[in-house]
């Protein structure tokens, strides 16, 4: 059976609305993603999940 590659959380930068992928933690022997701390583009640190970001009233 062939291994189906994970795809990454992606998020939103509620400023100025760069895609960055979450940073990735190791937990309970798989994988977690969280925002990154700040946006590299701005500088800010509100993101929202891109699967959620339609509905995001910033």
């Amino acid at each position: 059976m062939a291994h189906s590659p994970e795809r990454p959380e992606r998020y939103v930068c509620t400023n100025c609305l760069v895609t960055s992928v979450g940073v990735v933690e190791h937990a309970d022997g798989g994988h977690q993603y969280d925002p990154p701390a700040r946006c590299g583009a701005c500088g800010e640190a509100e993101f929202v999940e891109e699967s959620q970001y339609p509905h995001h009233h910033g």
